[in-house]
Parts: structure tokens; C-alpha cells; sequence
């Protein structure tokens, strides 16, 4: 099992199909749009009335969003100075991974991100479908063919997901946090580095769930299983056994997606948005931004599918072996 073998062809099967991305791209802009609409309705009428529209045009004005936010309730809650920042919405993720802390932007945007799970749940089985057959033949209606096919399995794998990752936040999230606590109760010094470890652990952990709930996808369309719950626990298996290819495979790929955002948010933050054409060319930067993330996390599922389909021959190819000796 080689992992960069298994990136190349992943990476290689996300252009061939390079129209799935555009597809949910435009769902997402579709999506992106029922929220962006009540919100500039609302910034609209609020920065009028404050005449700060010329400040917020060259930088973000904290004294106006203080008072905003004090007022704020719902859809208005989610306008943060983190938006303003390239980089501040990474740290955001991050934060929000590593404390489990998911109501903090408003109730409103919490059942937004449930019910984007799920739709990411119809489309994934259209994309591991795909990927997954040797043909390689698109069609618009074979994706969504393919998506509504797989959507029972995959939805039951997004709620089970679900309450896998509500259970840990619940118990070992703070066992661990707890723990770090108490071994830093009388050694102030070193306080920040078992805290450090503390949060790597957790997201460690985070990894494992996410990978494991990947391959449990993938090995339901590709052995074309019928139980999404043995699904899981062959995925299980499959993972420890192969726990530094199957790591390594999702960790390499974790460090391209971070740099393309580290790239993207350095652009976001040189570019002062101080005239139309800047403002225009920053727009169509996050839109090529928000197409890659979705190629890159076709990546992974493509990778992965490469992957397991090289531990398969290799397995094949052992039993072979074994009837010839």
C-alpha cells in the first residue's frame, strides 16, 4: 500500500470528474445565498444607520460591531470580526474542533451545518459511487442516480457519526481537558505544553472518527455491503490494521488542504478590498477558494477509495500466491 501512489491516482480520478465539484458548488452558492440574502438585508439597513459603511470599506470597525452585537439575535449573531480576517476563520475551525463548542455561532447556524452534513451525506454517495466504478462513465443524472441510491446508508452514517462524535465531547473531550487540568494544577511553567498535548490528542481523536466514518462509506460502495453499521466496524478494523498508511494518507492530505488555506487567507489579508476591482478580484478569490476546498475533500474520499482498492489486490494477490505454493 503506498499512500502517494494512492494521492496521485485520488487526485487524477477529482479531475476527470472535475464536474461533481462544479455541481456542489452550486448548490453551495444556491445554499450560501437563502443565508447571505436576510444578512445584507440587515447590514444594509444597520451600517446606513450608523454611517459607518466608509470605515467598514477600509477596515473593520470593532466600536460599530460591539454595538451590533450587543443587539444582535440570531442570522445577526454569526457577523464576526473573524470574517474580516483571512486567516481568523482557520482558528474559528480550529476552535470550534478543539473545545466542541458548535452553538457558539447562534442556534440558527448550528442546524444550518446539521443539515449541511446531510446533504453532504446525498452527494458523497454520488462522488464514492463514481469514484468507485471502473468505467469512470459521468453523467449528471447517473450523480444524482447514484446519490439518491446510496442516501439511506450514507444518512444513517451521518447520524451515527453524529452521536460517535456528541458521545466524545461529552466524555472523553472532558476527561481529557480534566485531566490535563489537574497535571498542570501545581506546575504553572509547563502549563501550556500538556495543555498542547491535551488539544493534539483530541484531534487525533477527531481524525480517527472522520477517517474510520470515510472508509465505512467507501467499503459500503465498494464491496457493496448492506449494513451501514458493519460497514463501520470492518472500517475499524481496516484502520488499525493499517493504522500509519490509512493516518499518513489523511494527515498528508490534512497539511495540502492547511497550506492552501494559509495561501488563500495571506492573499485575503494583502488584498485591501479599497476599490471595485480589488473588492471583485477578492469575491472571485473566495469563490476559486470554496471550489478547491470541495476538490480537495473529493481528494480525500478519492485517495482513500485508491487506497483500500490497493489493499484489496494485494490481498487477492496473497491468496493467489498461497493456492500456487
Amino acid at each position: 500500500m503506498n499512500i502517494f501512489k494512492a494521492i496521485n491516482n485520488g487526485i487524477t480520478l477529482v479531475i476527470k470528474n472535475y464536474k461533481m465539484a462544479l455541481i456542489v458548488y452550486l448548490v453551495n452558492i444556491v445554499l450560501a445565498i437563502l443565508i447571505a440574502i436576510p444578512i445584507y438585508s440587515t447590514l444594509k439597513d444597520n451600517i446606513a444607520d450608523r454611517g459607518v459603511r466608509d470605515a467598514l470599506e477600509q477596515n473593520f470597525d470593532y466600536e460599530w460591531w460591539s454595538s451590533f452585537n450587543f443587539q444582535a439575535e440570531g442570522l445577526k449573531k454569526t457577523i464576526r470580526p473573524a470574517l474580516s480576517s483571512g486567516f481568523a476563520p482557520l482558528f474559528d475551525n480550529f476552535e470550534l474542533f478543539l473545545t466542541g463548542k458548535f452553538t457558539s455561532f447562534g442556534m440558527v447556524i448550528f442546524f444550518w451545518g446539521l443539515a449541511m452534513v446531510f446533504i453532504s451525506a446525498f452527494f458523497n454517495g454520488g462522488v464514492i459511487g463514481l469514484y468507485a466504478d471502473e468505467k469512470l462513465t459521468f453523467s449528471v443524472s447517473r450523480f444524482f442516480s447514484l446519490s439518491g441510491f446510496y442516501f439511506h446508508h450514507f444518512f444513517a452514517l451521518a447520524l451515527t457519526m453524529l452521536l460517535v462524535v456528541f458521545i466524545f465531547y461529552k466524555t472523553l473531550h472532558r476527561l481529557i481537558l480534566n485531566l490535563a487540568d489537574q497535571i498542570t494544577a501545581g506546575a504553572a511553567g509547563n502549563s501550556w505544553l500538556f495543555h498542547f498535548l491535551a488539544y493534539l490528542l483530541l484531534l487525533l481523536i477527531i481524525f480517527f472518527i472522520k477517517i474510520i466514518f470515510d472508509y465505512a462509506k467507501i467499503i459500503l460502495v465498494l464491496e457493496n455491503q448492506k449494513s451501514s453499521w458493519l460497514c463501520i466496524w470492518l472500517a475499524t478494523k481496516f484502520v488499525v490494521r493499517h493504522l500509519l498508511k490509512t493516518f499518513g494518507l489523511y494527515l498528508l492530505l490534512s497539511v495540502i488542504g492547511l497550506s492552501i488555506v494559509l495561501c488563500f487567507g495571506f492573499l485575503l489579508d494583502v488584498l485591501n478590498a479599497s476599490s471595485l476591482f480589488i473588492l471583485l478580484t477578492v469575491i472571485l478569490l473566495q469563490q476559486l477558494f470554496i471550489f478547491i476546498k470541495i476538490g480537495l475533500r473529493f481528494c480525500f474520499y478519492a485517495s482513500q477509495l485508491e487506497l483500500y482498492r490497493q489493499r484489496s489486490v494485494e490481498v487477492v494477490t496473497g491468496k493467489i500466491r498461497r493456492k500456487v505454493k
